[in-house]
């Protein structure tokens, strides 16, 4: 094999590794990716579709603010098996890294669209499991 040959083959194999995150853990000076998760039942009066609703409009002021990659997530339980834990509902906060997270909750634009769905959010909060994870690296799947 020539030597062209085999220096064009690096090269495609590198740029294929860098394109689809192959062996790219993240340097050890990047700030971990965080999550927030709020495991919760809905309380009398509130509904799925409120919740939703609420968490779009947050999400779009989010994306809007130059943040696409940041914002909310709401899950719940399902399948047929018995689930532990006795709540049915998560509400996944999902933030590039800490520096991201404070940009986005000290601006304007997230005070008023929180403000909007304070009510809501406040019937949720008294009653929810709250904790807050940042990312050990594992070159797992992109979410």
């Amino acid at each position: 094999m020539s030597i062209r040959v085999a220096i064009l083959g690096a090269c495609l194999l590198s740029t294929a590794a860098f394109i689809y995150g192959l062996g790219s853990a993240p340097s050890p000076s990047a700030a971990p990716a965080l999550k927030s998760h709020h495991l919760f039942n809905f309380p009398e009066g509130v509904t799925e579709a409120e919740m939703a609703e609420a968490l779009q409009e947050i999400n779009r002021a989010i994306a809007d603010s130059g943040h696409p990659n940041a914002g909310y997530r709401l899950w719940k339980v399902t399948g047929e098996r018995e689930q532990a834990g006795e709540y049915s509902y998560l509400w996944e906060g999902v933030w590039p890294d800490q520096a991201t997270y404070d940009v986005i909750h000290e601006s304007e634009s997230w005070e008023k669209v929180i403000e909007k769905f304070r009510p809501l959010f406040e019937r949720i909060l008294n009653i929810q499991v709250y904790n807050r994870f940042i990312e050990i690296p594992t070159n797992g799947p992109r979410m």
